[in-house]
């Protein structure tokens, strides 16, 4: 297999990241995608070993070792919104009773897997944001008037994961959160810059483009916990 199918040269990304609108052309969806996934693996590195010390030394799966820290978590600091409706000591005794359940395999090979796993979600969940927020993307160019074609859209914008790769320090005390915010702004401005290159939109038309998308992801996630919150507070009401 011939990598240069799968990913773009390195110059190209340096010129990406460096805004440059040479980074953004004579490059395949197909080397996009390899270059996504592959920057995902590579981000979630330092995630899955952090993940992995947390849930051996629980000696149980991931999903579960996460659980026993939030019942943690309920018990030293209940939050008056949850104890309208549960008691959270109870709570989180429940979450470390189900942390604590016997498995079928060692303690440190059962959280290998979970969190091997886990890793092999981030360049998953990298490709499947890419993938839709892109068509949303795609929809908002076409109704402010771009004509361009979803391969070179794709082959442009994947660049806006190289960035991304600083989310991989978040488990770094405090210069983790500090990268990641760092990562996700920059990656937001290659975006709109690949975008406006590609689609010959003016300036602002291309932000406004890249924008709206996020805007109604805000608007439905606030939606959903609102009616979440809403069918909680029916139901301990008694309706």
């Amino acid at each position: 297999m011939n990598l240069h199918n799968w990913l773009p040269s390195p110059q190209k990304m340096s010129d990406a990241v460096q805004l440059r609108a040479s980074g953004f052309t004579e490059t395949t969806m197909r080397q996009s995608l390899g270059m996504v996934f592959l920057l995902g693996l590579l981000a979630g590195f330092i995630p899955f070993l952090a993940n992995w010390e947390q849930a051996a030394s629980v000696g149980t799966a991931l999903p579960l070792a996460r659980l026993g820290a939030q019942g943690s978590l309920l018990q030293e600091t209940p939050f008056d919104y949850i104890s309208t409706y549960f008691d959270p000591i109870q709570l989180g005794e429940l979450f470390q009773v189900l942390a604590g359940l016997p498995q079928p395999l060692p303690g440190w090979l059962t959280a290998f897997i979970s969190a091997f796993g886990e890793w092999l979600n981030w360049p998953l969940r990298w490709l499947a944001v890419w993938i839709v927020y892109g068509a949303l993307v795609m929809v908002c160019n076409n109704v402010l008037g771009a004509t361009c074609r979803l391969q070179p859209f794709f082959a442009a914008t994947g660049f806006a994961a190289a960035p991304l790769l600083l989310i991989g320090l978040s488990p770094i005390p405090c210069l983790g959160r500090v990268c990641s915010v760092i990562g996700v702004v920059w990656a937001f401005i290659i975006y709109a810059r690949a975008n406006e290159e590609v689609t010959g939109l003016p300036r602002l038309r291309s932000l406004t483009a890249v924008t709206l998308p996020l805007l109604f992801i805000l608007i439905a996630t606030l939606s959903a916990f609102a009616l979440f919150a809403l069918v909680i507070y029916l139901f301990a009401a008694g309706f």
